[in-house]
């Protein structure tokens, strides 16, 4: 790790010793960082710092971050930077998401952790220019006329009267997509095979507070991840990234640098659900493990 890095970090000065728009340019001041930006977002590296900065300044745990870990919160940037995609959380696209994370020590600290939200994988999907269609929707009592699991083979009646289907129960959600060469791709879960997936991955004993607010956001979200993830085609921006661009971002965004092989081992007591994107509780043991893998 550089010498200013490693100085910021092992210092970790407390949130307000320091402005954040101080700390980070330090950072990027020390080792030739600020040019990495650079060379990666070219004229919108200005733009960038400045919607960090006052992302940072906006979020007290992500202040705390950048005093105790400022890599983490510089990688999950660049993240999104990678993917081209607004750090705004009102937008819905990318999080950097503070968590306070147990060391080897037994202290803790916080740290910043990157989030690729719903509407940023559907960005990513369509900038491929490989879809001509790709939806996700509910299923309500009566539609489904018939599924077959194996050739994927779907047939719905849709109830056509709008206050009559709004009064319908829910019983299931349909994601399909359909590529410009013609491959095609359905997936259909029940509501109850989506209530068992949530409790599956929940960390905990209550549901998340996404499950919790809006089941049916949530229900779509899982559906939707289940079938681009799995099956679809994502694309960082084809028209302005080269494959060494692309390279040399995902190397600064995950901490691969030169003199640095490997990141440190950290347990967290917030993980990500990376079928729903959900930050959720980590369980209460659990064996240290490798973040931005």
């Amino acid at each position: 790790m550089n010498g200013a890095i490693q100085k910021a970090t092992q210092n970790k000065p407390q949130a307000g010793a320091k402005s954040v728009n101080q700390i980070v340019n330090s950072i990027l001041d020390g080792e030739a960082m600020r040019k990495r930006f650079d060379d990666l977002l070219g004229k919108r590296s200005a733009q960038f710092i400045s919607s960090l900065v006052s992302l940072v300044n906006a979020t007290p745990q992500l202040q705390q971050a950048i005093c105790e870990a400022p890599m983490t919160v510089i990688q999950s940037a660049l993240k999104a930077a990678t993917y081209d995609l607004p750090i705004d959380a009102a937008l819905g696209y990318a999080y950097i998401v503070p968590f306070k994370n147990k060391q080897p020590d037994g202290s803790f600290r916080y740290e910043a952790a990157f989030i690729l939200g719903y509407k940023g994988m559907h960005q990513l999907a369509m900038r491929t220019g490989a879809y001509k269609t790709i939806n996700v929707m509910d299923v309500r009592e009566g539609e489904l006329q018939h599924y077959n699991r194996l050739t994927e083979e779907i047939e719905l009646k849709f109830i056509e009267d709008e206050d009559e289907r709004e009064a319908a129960p829910i019983v299931g959600y349909v994601g399909y997509f359909r590529l410009i060469n013609g491959t095609e791709k359905t997936i259909y879960m029940s509501k109850k095979q989506i209530e068992a997936h949530e409790k599956k991955h929940r960390k905990g004993q209550y549901r998340s507070k996404g499950w919790r607010e809006d089941p049916d956001a949530m229900s779509r979200k899982t559906v939707y991840r289940r079938l681009i993830g799995k099956w679809g085609l994502m694309s960082i921006d084809y028209r302005t990234a080269d494959a060494h661009t692309i390279a040399a971002a995902e190397a600064i965004a995950t901490g691969q640098f030169d003199d640095e092989p490997d990141a440190p081992q950290i347990v967290a007591d917030y993980e990500i659900d990376l079928e729903t994107g959900e930050a959720v509780p980590a369980p209460a043991a659990q064996s240290p493990r490798k973040r931005g893998r």
